[in-house]
């Protein structure tokens, strides 16, 4: 069983990843990692270096590539992972896909003030309006979701563990 955590950057997605990861002792894949270390330079640089287009490619397959026929994984992709349907199409088909909700207003101040990030589309359209072009193609995409900030996360945590027990 492989779960899938999808939202926009400043959703908290590896924070709660880890925190899943820990409690059902899941293996955590994090898509900005894997990035990370194939090109051996932060995500910011990579998508500086080769553009938009072979950065959504580079997300998706390295995805691919390290959860192909794998199971006990805790999935962390990139917010921008729903731009590649190979790659959120993969991911829906090997795991439960969860879309880690929250408001507009809390990604802003979460990203507010820090180093610049790797969201793609960031330069031609506000983080605003990169929200309300993703959250109908999370939601698409998503079994379910969670609304982390009004969330218990012990009562998450029951969830999460009912839906697994009810896949397998």
């Amino acid at each position: 069983m492989n779960i899938t955590l999808i939202g926009m950057a400043g959703a908290g997605k590896s924070y709660l990843g880890k925190k899943l990861a820990d409690k059902f002792g899941l293996t955590q894949i994090d898509g900005d990692d894997l990035l990370a270390a194939k090109f051996g330079k932060p995500i910011q640089k990579i998508l500086d270096e080769v553009g938009e287009e072979k950065y959504l490619e580079h997300e998706a397959n390295l995805c691919i590539e390290a959860t192909d026929g794998k199971d006990g994984l805790l999935i962390t992709p990139g917010g921008s992972i729903i731009y590649s349907k190979h790659g959120i199409e993969h991911l829906s088909g090997i795991s439960t896909v969860v879309h880690v909700r929250v408001p507009y207003e809390t990604i802003e101040s979460r990203l507010n003030g820090l180093p610049p990030r790797a969201i793609i589309g960031l330069g031609r359209k506000t983080l605003r309006e990169l929200y309300d072009e993703r959250l109908p193609l999370y939601e698409h995409y998503a079994d379910f979701t969670i609304d982390v900030l009004n969330s218990d996360l012990d009562a998450l945590f029951a969830q999460m563990d009912e839906r697994r027990k009810s896949t397998h």
